[in-house]
């Protein structure tokens, strides 16, 4: 039994559906699917695998109308726990890894694994939650070192008890639909001009007010040097913040040189089409909008958040531990560089020198989870 908060669009809910992707095709093993949510844009998908879903029809967002229907939520989920009687339950996702936790108390010989899959740095209260009842659960799985070492620290649990497996890049799941020039001409904009890219919820963590100040810094300079090269910063995804974003680009003067496209199903056909990805967030867990970059052969600029070391070359990663200035700064040293270079930049020397993609391919991740299940069962 997989359990997950939400089965919308997210980098969480991709690998949620490469695992059991993977393993309803090649094992056949009997899977059930519960969202605490109700819809989602990979509830299609998954059904589509012969894999009954399930949705706890809990509302999108925290509000009063939730906390209603919380109840009926729960008795819904033991009702399915019990009809089943799990051997393996695996969770992602904070509200499902709680929710998890419950089915150690009325079935105690079910297995229970909870994936972790950021360094949540804002809502504290969730990590004081997780901590005092990591006893209910048999093993956490985090998809990066640095995550791992995040949990281990602010949860005080056994390193033993957290293990490490990366998430899932499909290269096979990339598909192109729209050349480089018809992405191009979508956004008006030209074969030589620079576009830089950013993907994701616009959600604080992700760093879009950064971006922004970014983006501004990096108008000041192309101005100061009298470049005459155009360029464009782009944002796909959507999200609460989207009004405080554009009323800050405003603020900041730059409206005319940064586009939120809102969310777009393939965003692939623009990785494809830009010259450089840029990933602004203030925590991770280990981004899986940067592999999908790598694999599109794009260079990348990142914040040094959790997992991206192990991706990218130290040269082409910002700390955070430092004066906001400074930071805006290094990141539009970086840009420029990238932006001034003649002919196509190699993205190869983004990258970390001993970075493997064959770690992040579907059986080789799968295999590790297997191994966790089987030695847990036995």
């Amino acid at each position: 039994m997989y359990i997950i908060t939400s089965l919308d669009y997210g980098g969480t809910q991709k690998n949620f559906y490469y695992i059991i992707k993977e393993i309803k095709e090649n094992l056949g093993w009997d899977i059930i699917v519960i969202s605490l949510k109700k819809g989602g844009r990979y509830i299609n998908k998954i059904v589509s695998l012969g894999i009954k879903v399930y949705d706890l029809g809990l509302p999108k967002n925290f509000s009063f109308i939730f906390l209603f229907f919380l109840p009926y939520s729960i008795i819904k989920f033991i009702f399915v726990c019990i009809k089943y009687r799990p051997k393996i339950v695996h969770s992602f996702l904070f509200q499902a890894n709680i929710l998890a936790r419950v089915i150690k108390i009325f079935l105690p010989k079910t297995k229970v694994f909870c994936s972790e899959r950021v360094a949540e740095k804002q809502k504290l209260w969730q990590l004081k939650l997780l901590k005092f009842t990591n006893f209910l659960v048999d093993k956490i799985f985090v998809n990066s070192e640095d995550l791992k070492e995040f949990v281990v620290k602010t949860q005080k649990v056994q390193r033993n008890k957290v293990e490490v497996v990366p998430n899932v890049i499909e290269p096979n799941e990339i598909k192109i639909g729209l050349s480089k020039t018809e992405v191009r001409k979508e956004l008006g904009i030209g074969e030589k001009d620079f576009f830089i890219l950013s993907v994701g919820r616009l959600h604080k963590q992700k760093g879009f007010d950064l971006l922004i100040e970014i983006v501004k810094s990096f108008t000041d300079k192309v101005k100061s040097k009298s470049c005459e090269r155009k360029y464009v910063f782009v944002v796909i995804g959507d999200g609460e913040e989207y009004g405080k974003l554009l009323e800050y680009a405003k603020m900041l003067n730059v409206e005319n040189y940064i586009k939120f496209l809102g969310y777009k199903e393939n965003v692939y056909d623009y990785i494809n089409a830009c010259d450089l990805f840029l990933l602004t967030s203030y925590w991770e867990g280990s981004p899986n909008v940067v592999l999908e970059s790598v694999v599109l052969k794009k260079p990348v600029i990142s914040t040094k958040v959790e997992g991206v070391t192990k991706i990218l070359n130290t040269n082409f990663v910002v700390s955070l531990h430092q004066k906001r200035e400074k930071v805006v700064r290094e990141f539009v040293n970086k840009i420029f560089e990238i932006y001034s270079f003649e002919g196509k930049f190699d993205y190869n020397k983004s990258l970390f020198d001993k970075f493997c993609i064959e770690d992040y391919l579907p059986k080789n991740v799968i295999e590790k989870y297997l191994e966790n299940y089987i030695d847990n069962i036995i």
